[in-house]
Order: structure tokens, then sequence, then C-alpha cells
């Protein structure tokens, strides 16, 4: 796993978290698309809840554990399948304002890259905003629950695990993840 910030001032403004995967990039992203079941098969999420739709795109209630400690936010969803990518912007929690982009990617070698950026530029929270806050954001929340949730999905696509992947196989596209 790699986790690589660019810099802007001498400050994180985006970070990128990738990891390598044996297996299927179809199924690599079926698990990451499918964000209303992630409850269901990645232990450190407490819920996702889909509250409203509007065509390819979907307001979500997400709420995942940092240790002990639960945070939560709202996104808007996108999916895009045909270029395995799942986007969210944050409208609502500490990080508001924030755009993330998971990409799915086949490499050569025959494994599958997924890299998850976090883009910090636009926050809106003027706490988090702050070089100190953007710094306690990314380093002691967004890598801890990027890495635990590549971890996971790198774990239930290696280890052929059905129940997730029965999970993910519900249905969920840009169309039906309501």
């Amino acid at each position: 796993m790699s986790i690589s910030p660019k810099q802007s001032e001498g400050h994180a403004m985006q970070t990128a978290i990738s990891i390598d995967v044996r297996g299927d990039g179809a199924r690599l992203y079926a698990l990451a698309a499918a964000v209303p079941h992630w409850a269901d098969f990645l232990p450190h999420y407490r819920y996702v809840r889909v509250l409203r739709a509007n065509g390819p795109q979907r307001t979500v209630a997400m709420s995942a554990r940092r240790g002990w400690m639960p945070i939560s936010w709202k996104s808007i969803l996108e999916l895009v399948p045909d270029e395995r990518r799942v986007i969210f912007q944050h409208v609502g929690g500490m990080a508001r304002g924030m755009y993330v982009e998971w990409r799915i990617e086949s490499r050569a070698d025959g494994s599958v890259r997924a890299t998850i950026t976090h883009d910090l530029s636009r926050l809106t929270n003027p706490i988090v905003a702050w070089p100190l806050g953007r710094y306690i954001l990314t380093h002691h929340f967004i890598d801890p629950v990027a890495s635990r949730t590549l971890d996971c999905m790198k774990h239930l696509i290696e280890s052929g695990d059905d129940h997730a992947q029965r999970m993910a196989a519900t249905g969920v596209t840009a169309d039906s993840a309501s």
C-alpha cells in the first residue's frame, strides 16, 4: 500500500492511497461500487444509507469507525462503471467540500490497482481547512479509514470471499444504488 500526499504551499491538499490486488478488476469494482452494502462486508463501516436518488447520483449518509471513534458524513455518490470509478463529494460532516475518487485499473502483470484520491482543496469547514486541521484530518481519519477499506477489499478479493461477492452482486449500479 502506498500513501502519497500532493503538496500545495507545503501542506497536503490531496492524498492518494493505492493497493495492488491479485484478482479480477470487475470483481473489485463491484465491491467498491456496492457502497450501500459496505457495512455488510467492511467491519469498520457502521452503516451506509441512501437518502435520495437523482439519476446516476445518490445522496448517502455514511458512518465508519476510526479505532473506537465513530465518524459520520454525508456524500453525493456517483458510479462510473465504464471507467471503473466511484466518486464521492462530501456535503456534510467535518470534511464537507472534500472530493474523493476511487479508480480501479488493470495492470500489465495481471494484478489490479485500486487508488483512492482525496482532494482537500475545497474543504468548507474552517477547522479542517487550515493546515493543521488538514494534517489531522488526513493522517488521523482519512488515511486510516481508507487504508483499512482497501486492505479489507484486497482480502475479500484475494480470498475469494463469496459472501462479499454476493453482496456486491445484488445489482448495485448507477441506476439501482438506491
